[in-house]
């Protein structure tokens, strides 16, 4: 087990980022009016699974992968993305989505980490608990044992 409970078999979130961004970048040339929700959604759903470093790093790849098919487009206004305010407001949008969602997948990581801790504390408890029974019994029945000696015809004087 990794840190916070998460299974060692996951995916790098670099890996996710990557596949991710090509999904993004794949869209985006079909819709691109419609980059700035994807991108967004992108970043939120790397943030909520993977914390807001991972979600930082997703939002500048985001960003920079909107410049780079901006810019590589042989029609596109090159020089007049860059100096677009849309570009800027963009950014501003991905770094605080990927601030916001990954304090919301902190916290919930947190909280999953104490409820994870106390079930823990809970079968540890129920586990002494259960010692404990068992050796009531052992002593219920040595007491039960010598009562019946005690008892039978054969045992007094």
């Amino acid at each position: 087990m990794r840190p916070l409970g998460l299974p060692a078999d996951r995916r790098s979130p670099f890996v996710e980022i990557v596949l991710g961004l090509l999904l993004l970048g794949g869209l985006t040339l079909l819709f691109l009016p419609a980059y700035s929700p994807l991108a967004l959604a992108f970043v939120a759903l790397v943030a909520l699974r993977h914390g807001a470093r991972e979600a930082l790093a997703a939002a500048v790849c985001a960003w920079g992968l909107l410049l780079a098919l901006a810019l590589a487009r042989p029609r596109g206004p090159g020089m007049a993305i860059l100096r677009a305010t849309e570009t800027y407001v963009i950014l501003c949008l991905l770094l605080a989505g990927g601030i916001g969602f990954g304090a919301i997948g902190l916290a919930h990581r947190r909280a999953l980490h104490g409820l994870r801790d106390r079930v823990n504390e809970l079968e540890l408890e129920l586990a002494d608990q259960g010692v404990r029974l068992l050796v009531a019994i052992e002593e219920k029945q040595e007491i039960e044992q010598r009562l019946a000696q005690e008892r039978s015809p054969g045992s007094r004087p």
